[in-house]
């Protein structure tokens, strides 16, 4: 129903304007005195153009917003970076009475950021799949979100616009596609592929394409490329849920581990398969392993089979072993396991009512079947199932009760389509559409006055991105949840759930930007040892460790230093740590006393992120460091200022460079921030390898055995932090950082706060942010603590 007379309606409802008011300017007496006793001499009157005058700096008022100036005051100040060791400099007394004398008026003087938002994206499906009980793609439908303080869960981020409501609409009408079945399903089969069986199998073997061979009834794959591993009669011939089987076993392993990755998806069409996991080979071809998972496909979907073998074989070095891969016996799959006719998720919609009945239509022509015909959904009592429906619809979409008076319109809309000659489905899908297209369903945090409801809702999309479930309703219609005692019972629970793994995946895709992993693919000539198992074992690690702290609430300062981490065999080789077998689980290890990994900042996936494919730069990863680890966002450079880029064909340093560009005076006051932490980590390459030179494909020396690359410069680490403390390494500079906890344990605090209120935090927040860190400081500061006081927090449960 993409009808463009509903959209001035929609938003005309969904035109909710906020007009945050400002207090009155304040001022502060003592902050004064103490900037005139020792920054006035080089912030004022003769201050250079690029320092701020804090003699003329007035605090936030209605018409001056600059709290962010304040935040580079406190945070220059809290650092030892301000006053200069040249100057007199203030007692560690005189410090915190400054902090604190500007951190209490800039709070008074800006008002609480608003909290109301639309769903992100991806919100929008999960909600979809569990109100209505479908599992159909939606993301790829809306426009790409917003992104504030570095999470597409900000208000700012989040606006609507027309077309946007026409994106929701044609969302909306293919979720209400999904929840209804309209072909009775065939009673469950096994379908098998027996690969020897396949002529186009039999065919690859006899040209010898893409090196295939067969071995005792298997085909033996070696590589991940083409021809796949054809599996033709084993592919559903309808869709629904099936239950999925793969044999395999390794061929010539030659002590190394063989993997597959599987995929779920379309022949031809790599951007639609969907990852089931990595799974080592093992056994024989008489008694092979045998994987098995469930999966929904799509009628004539297969089952992609993928050689993983590490390390590679690689002919020059390897030419006296045979070579090794995984031999594919047999792919089996049964279903359709969903049986029911209607659908559970059309009963789930409609209701499971005797008046509810799957209407026979047109026919549709099938290769497989004969005879089938297409069902809608009818009624035998359509004005009262179109009311009863819509009753019980509402309130679960809207996540709360809601009056007969609110619902009416919704009903009044579905009732005139039906009384102007539409089919029952017909207005049905009116109706529907409408509710998932209106604020009370798109919004989060709409009403003014924060009740139970909306404590169950903001609980829910902060940990599970989704709606709340049974239990957190029910404790919110019984007025439980503004007990601070029942609020951490429901945290404790909720992060047990399995729904859990969306923050996980959610919260470090977007602070460590895990999202943006793939967006650069290193160069085959400079890291030949890059592979896609690798980058699975990136993303294993990371989200493994982060879950461990999670679940064991372990103190936040581990996403610094820690001395275990989580690895399977491709990372551990990758990082140089023994006796670890195997790429399908990863095992949670303890470092060697020497080792310079632990925590996020060693992690390969971030330092992926943190490279361009290519080269490393100190002053992306010096950025990152500064925003992601520290809360102290570097600001943008000025404008016509060139970006630095590395020498890969290795005639100058990186360090050579920035030096050069630091002589530009208003570059050096951010660089003296910025390129201490990135010059820490040019320790590790693009895909974190440690290194002590740089990789070259131009000048340099020739590395024997080698043929990719040649040796360039050696890696500089030393440096010195603003304050004036040095270090030597990595190790030495994450020494520093493991000094630095308060603010690495402020910063995850503002993090967990961005993300759960959808709030702007910065230093206006920052008596709520240090309140949620005195609140764990007796856990540690863990980070499941530290998730309890968020809920508890004043900008969590205010409106």
């Amino acid at each position: 129903m993409n009808n463009p007379r509903l959209l001035p309606y929609l938003l005309g409802l969904a035109a909710l304007v906020y007009c945050p008011q400002v207090a009155a300017a304040a001022d502060n007496a003592e902050v004064r005195a103490l900037f005139k006793n020792h920054c006035i001499e080089c912030h004022g009157p003769d201050a250079q153009e690029a320092k701020i005058r804090l003699d003329t700096l007035q605090f936030p008022s209605a018409s001056l917003d600059n709290a962010h100036v304040w935040s580079r005051v406190v945070n220059a100040v809290e650092r030892g970076e301000m006053p200069p060791d040249t100057q007199d400099q203030p007692s560690d007394q005189e410090k915190r009475t400054l902090i604190a004398g500007i951190v209490k008026t800039v709070s008074s003087s800006v008002e609480r950021p608003v909290s109301l938002r639309r769903l992100n994206r991806q919100e929008y499906e999960n909600t979809i799949h569990d109100l209505l009980g479908v599992d159909v793609p939606l993301v790829d439908l809306l426009p790409e979100d917003g992104s504030v303080q570095g999470f597409d869960k900000g208000a700012d981020g989040l606006s609507f616009s027309s077309v946007l409501m026409e994106e929701y609409l044609k969302a909306a009408n293919v979720a209400f596609d999904a929840a209804i079945r309209r072909i009775k399903p065939l009673p469950p089969e096994t379908r098998r592929a027996d690969l020897m069986a396949i002529k186009e199998n039999i065919d690859s073997v006899d040209k010898k394409k893409g090196g295939v061979i067969e071995i005792d009834g298997s085909l033996v794959k070696f590589t991940p490329g083409w021809p796949p591993a054809r599996i033709d009669s084993a592919h559903p011939i309808e869709d629904g849920i099936y239950r999925c089987r793969v044999a395999i076993w390794p061929h010539e392993p030659n002590q190394r581990t063989i993997s597959v990755a599987l995929y779920v998806g379309s022949l031809f069409g790599p951007d639609t398969q969907d990852f089931v996991g990595i799974f080592d080979a093992s056994g024989t071809p008489k008694e092979p392993r045998v994987i098995e998972f469930t999966r929904r496909m799509q009628a004539g979907d297969t089952i992609h089979i993928v050689p993983r073998v590490w390390p590679e074989h690689v002919t020059w070095r390897d030419k006296f072993e045979t070579r090794p891969g995984v031999g594919i016996a047999w792919v089996e799959t049964y279903g359709p396991l969903d049986q029911s006719f209607p659908s559970e998720s059309t009963k789930k919609l409609f209701g499971d009512v005797d008046t509810i009945t799957m209407k026979e239509e047109w026919p549709v022509w099938m290769r497989h079947r004969k005879n089938v015909k297409s069902h809608s959904v009818d009624s035998t009592d359509p004005k009262n199932d179109l009311v009863r429906m819509l009753k019980d619809f509402i309130p679960r979409a809207f996540r709360r009760p809601v009056s007969e008076e609110e619902m009416q319109p919704f009903i009044d809309l579905a009732l005139n389509r039906l009384e102007k000659g539409r089919t029952f489905e017909q207005a049905a899908r009116s109706g529907v559409t409408v509710v998932l297209c209106a604020p009370q369903f798109l919004l989060v945090n709409r009403k003014p006055v924060v009740d139970d409801y909306t404590i169950a809702s903001r609980m829910s999309y902060f940990l599970w991105s989704t709606m709340p479930d049974e239990e957190l309703l029910k404790l919110a219609s019984e007025g439980k949840l503004s007990d601070p005692v029942v609020r951490h019972q429901q945290v404790a629970r909720m992060i047990a759930d399995p729904k859990i793994e969306n923050f996980v995946n959610d919260f470090t895709g977007q602070w460590l930007d895990l999202r943006e992993i793939e967006f650069t693919t290193p160069d085959k000539k400079l890291y030949p040892e890059y592979d896609p198992l690798l980058l699975e074992a990136m993303l294993g690690e990371t989200r493994n460790f982060f879950d461990h702290v999670l679940h064991e609430d372990l103190s936040v300062t581990n996403f610094v230093d820690s001395d275990w981490t989580f690895v399977n065999q491709r990372l551990a080789d990758h990082y140089g740590l023994d006796e670890v077998r195997g790429h399908e689980k990863f095992q949670k290890v303890k470092l060697p006393a020497d080792s310079v990994r632990g925590g996020v900042l060693t992690q390969a996936s971030v330092l992926k992120v943190t490279a361009n494919g290519t080269t490393t730069s100190p002053v992306i990863r010096g950025v990152w460091v500064l925003d992601k680890i520290l809360g102290r966002p570097a600001p943008p450079p000025p404008p016509g200022v060139p970006a630095v880029e590395p020498d890969i064909r290795g005639a100058t340093t990186i360090r050579q460079q920035l030096d050069k560009h630091r002589s530009n005076a208003e570059c050096a006051s951010c660089h003296k921030r910025i390129d201490p932490a990135g010059f820490a980590l040019e320790e590790f390459d693009a895909i974190g390898g440690q290194r002590d030179f740089y990789r070259s494909v131009g000048e340099g020396k020739k590395i024997e055995g080698n043929k990719s690359y040649r040796q360039g410069p050696d890696v500089e680490t030393f440096s010195q932090l603003a304050d004036g403390r040095e270090f030597a390494d990595f190790k030495s500079y994450r020494k520093c950082l493991v000094d630095d906890r308060p603010l690495v344990v402020r910063a995850m605090a503002e993090k967990l706060l961005v993300y759960a209120t959808g709030r702007q935090v910065g230093l206006p927040q920052r008596q709520s942010t240090d309140a949620i860190v005195a609140a764990s400081r007796d856990h540690d500061c863990g980070l499941q603590s530290m998730i309890q006081a968020v809920v508890d927090s004043d900008l969590f449960l205010a409106p």
